[in-house]
């Protein structure tokens, strides 16, 4: 806690400037303007979002919006609305009102309006130097799955390292578990990285979009973020500042067939003058799988949870709080149909932020407190603990948008973090032990002509203090670690709907304790594990260039990428024995590695009817130090639906129909020990890969009782009954072919305003 009172006492000496004009506050301005078609024809439900505030509003029947209390400075807003091409607009308030008109263009092709992961200020997907994807809108929607990384599995790039229905870790061009980052609207979290079969504790079913980045970005986000990183963000506290107050909700619920799954989530929000709030609540139950030729032992699932939130805006700036519950209970399918071995967790999450502008400048600043509980049993009946965890983890962080300098804009930031580990249960794995970090880093910005720059540097240090633990044979130590990180990238605009774009970026992960200290019988894993204590910093270089093409007919980006991962961490077999448990021994080591891919992905309206689209990645991935295949890497992936859409009456409105499906290779680069663990499955008979179509059919359509609409969304997934077992999948040794079999999902949403 001393290490975290230090960077709070920084913290506090950087936001003095605004808390004190938080006693004074500065005269109120306005934004306001009319957003029209290329006709000159009013455009309503436009959303316009102030990005440095998260102040949003729509426009009215006349195309006419408006944002009233705000203080001078610079302002990014954008502009967004079905059937047209977001846009964005840079202004600048000094003493007195603006008004900014807008003529927005006809776009088939459906883009996320923003993203604000990779960039330090929020920018269109197509104009950020490093590859991002948002899911949001229909695409998120239709994708919602119990876990964050099946939701996550159609996107370019992105797979789930899944262990059954409930657990599915985001995998990012063949990385995942601890070197994928985490964030909860932009709050790390340290939920995953105690083994294979520990997934994030996050909801998507209110998020109002998900941002993933390929590739490192530790500049902005520290150690972990060396793959990649994955942003979960809830929609923003709703404002009522210049208008009447108001509440809204939305409900939504479904049924699957297959492991007969009912789920459901609640949103309220609403607002008075600058005081906003939102609530949401959202639950799941399922029972075990059904495959196409038997039912998996085991499988069921059940998750409850969610989040209340509250704020105040004024011509200050702007703070609020969150608390976020997230309740689950999942079964664990084991080689043994008669086993019936669980894991209960629980997740806690509260946060406080503040947004102070300061002139031209933006202060913003975070803290945040999160507490993770984890029970395994070994059976359905028994209360005694097998293997408990307990992590309770604080951070702190300030981002400080300076003024523009000229045409350079970007960010200074600080960070920092403490995380405490506690073990309890029957079994030993790892002592208990507690890390602090601290980061500094700056990034910056540079618009000039056709060429978009980007820029960034960061220093990470961090100390990891271990306890005595005679059960496992540790001593207590303190081992430290520090990391000097960078990015630059380039986009260059050939033509109003080409851009080319470069990027280059170092990024680190420190070891975890696992890695570390771990020694003894971990059951997720089928191993006996050993760590070493002398483990030292992960470490890569990423090069990734592609091309990007976006009209309002096409949205295309094809790139390919190589990650040189210095001191990579990874397992291997020694050929020992535990005679306690009879698992063969592994030890953690480091050597080189390399991974070069490319992923694709296409949109394509030929007419206004018909949505064609398609992704494609692979990834090659190799261990440089032994010259061996790495393990548990995806197989080469395509997806692929084409969507007819039609127009409808006044009160039967968006009908549409789906036909899709995912091609899946064989993953014939096995790493040597991986091929063994495969051969010794179903009793000697032994696992291989194999490659798989599943086809998949969607319909929908929209009803209005008066103004208020009604959702019906029909999925049938699986629609062939394909028998298969994902490469990725973590239970494929234990059963074969454990993939779900057909299951029709129905889904009802409705709006109330």
């Amino acid at each position: 806690m001393r290490f975290l009172s230090i960077e709070l006492g920084l913290l506090l000496a950087v936001a003095s400037p605004a808390l004190a004009l938080a006693n004074d506050p500065p005269p109120a301005l306005e934004i306001s303007g009319r957003v029209t078609n290329e006709q000159g024809a009013p455009l309503a439900e436009v959303r316009v979002i102030v990005l440095e505030l998260n102040r949003t509003t729509t426009t009215g029947p006349d195309g006419q919006y408006r944002f009233t209390e705000l203080a001078s400075g610079q302002y990014h807003l954008s502009y967004s609305l079905i059937g047209y091409g977001p846009q964005e607009a840079t202004v600048v308030l000094k003493d007195q009102n603006l008004t900014l008109d807008l003529t927005m263009k006809v776009s088939l092709v459906e883009l996320p309006p923003i993203q604000v992961t990779s960039t330090p200020t929020a920018s269109a997907v197509l104009n950020s130097p490093q590859p991002t994807a948002v899911l949001s809108g229909e695409d998120l929607h239709s994708a919602q799955a119990p876990s964050l990384g099946e939701t996550l599995n159609g996107v370019a790039g992105v797979h789930s390292w899944s262990t059954g229905v409930g657990i599915g870790k985001p995998v990012i061009r063949g990385l995942t578990a601890n070197r994928v980052l985490v964030l909860d609207d932009g709050q790390r979290l340290e939920t995953q990285q105690w083994g294979d079969e520990h997934g994030p504790n996050i909801e998507t079913e209110n998020a109002e979009r998900i941002e993933v980045i390929r590739g490192p970005a530790s500049v902005l986000y520290g150690s972990d973020a060396l793959g990649g990183v994955v942003n979960v963000i809830p929609p923003p506290i709703p404002d009522a500042i210049g208008r009447s107050g108001f509440a809204q909700s939305r409900v939504s619920v479904a049924y699957g067939t297959n492991n007969r799954q009912p789920d459901g989530a609640l949103l309220i929000e609403g607002a008075s003058g600058g005081f906003g709030a939102r609530a949401d609540i959202s639950g799941r139950t399922s029972q075990d799988v059904r495959t196409p030729n038997y039912v998996l032992w085991n499988s069921g699932d059940e998750a409850i949870g969610g989040s209340a939130a509250l704020g105040y805006r004024g011509t200050w700036g702007s703070v609020s709080g969150t608390f976020t519950q997230r309740n689950e209970k999942i079964e664990m399918t084991d080689e043994d149909p008669t086993a019936t071995g669980v894991q209960r967790m629980s997740d806690s999450r509260a946060r406080l932020d503040a947004n102070l502008p300061l002139g031209n400048s933006v202060l913003e600043m975070t803290g945040g407190y999160e507490r993770n509980r984890r029970r395994e049993f070994e059976d359905a009946v028994t209360t005694d603990v097998a293997l408990g965890l307990l992590s309770e983890t604080w951070t702190a962080a300030a981002r400080w948008h300076h003024s523009p300098l000229g045409p350079l804009h970007g960010i200074l930031g600080i960070s920092g973090l403490t995380t405490g580990f506690d073990k309890f249960g029957e079994e030993t794995l790892i002592p208990n032990n507690r890390a602090n970090s601290l980061g500094v880093y700056a990034f910056e910005q540079l618009e000039t002509g056709r060429w978009r720059l980007s820029g960034g540097l960061r220093y990470d240090y961090r100390n990891l203090k271990v306890e005595d633990d005679t059960v496992i044979g540790v001593t207590a130590q303190t081992r430290t670690y520090n990391s000097i990180t960078g990015n630059l990238g380039a986009l260059y605009k050939v033509a109003e709907p080409v851009a080319l774009v470069f990027n280059v970026g170092r990024g680190f992960r420190a070891p975890s304790s696992f890695e570390l200290f771990s020694n003894g019988v971990h059951e997720g894993t089928v191993a006996f594990e050993r760590g070493d204590s002398t483990l030292k910093n992960e470490t890569s270089v990423n090069t990734d260039l592609a091309i990007r093409v976006q009209s309002s007919r096409v949205a295309a980006e094809l790139g390919g990428f190589v990650n040189w991962v210095q001191n990579y961490i990874y397992s291997f077999p020694t050929g020992q024995i535990d005679p306690g448990s009879g698992f063969e021994i592994y030890d953690f080591t480091q050597g080189n590695a390399r991974l070069t891919g490319f992923e694709a992905a296409v949109q394509y309206h030929p007419t206004k009817i018909l949505h064609l689209q398609g992704t494609a990645d692979y990834v090659w991935a190799q261990n440089t130090s032994t010259n061996n295949p790495l393990p548990n890497i995806p197989p080469f992936r395509a997806t692929y639906f084409a969507r007819l859409e039609g127009g409808g009456q006044r009160w039967f409105q968006s009908p549409y129909f789906l036909v899709g499906g995912e091609t899946n290779a064989a993953q014939t680069r096995l790493d040597p020990a991986e091929a063994v663990f495969f051969s010794q499955a179903f009793g000697g008979a032994g696992y291989r890969s194999e490659g798989y179509t599943l086809v998949n059919l969607g319909a929908g359509f929209s009803l209005f009782a008066g103004k208020t609409p009604v959702h019906f969304d029909f999925t049938l997934k699986n629609a062939f009954n394909q028998a298969y077992a994902n490469f990725l999948s973590r239970i494929k040794t234990n059963a074969v072919d454990p993939g779900m079999g057909r299951t029709l999902v129905m889904r009802v949403t409705t709006e109330f305003k």
